[in-house]
């Protein structure tokens, strides 16, 4: 599995919540797309993205067990 690590250099400019939400999604859907230097692809998307509704679950199961 790909992680990516927002301590790389390349990708430091995505802790910046301005930076993260200024994306593009490249011609036919293919990607999104920050810079000529950051983008994913639509795979990886596919393949290693976590649902919004997954995520909300995993995060009311983390309020509801404290």
């Amino acid at each position: 599995m790909f992680v990516i690590s927002l301590d790389t250099p390349m990708f430091s400019p995505l802790r910046q919540p301005a930076f993260l939400k200024n994306f593009k999604v490249e011609q036919g859907g293919y990607g999104i797309v920050w810079n000529e230097e950051i983008d994913l692809s639509e795979y990886e998307l596919w393949k290693n993205g976590v649902s919004l509704m997954e995520s909300e679950d995993k995060a009311g199961d983390r309020i509801q067990q404290s």
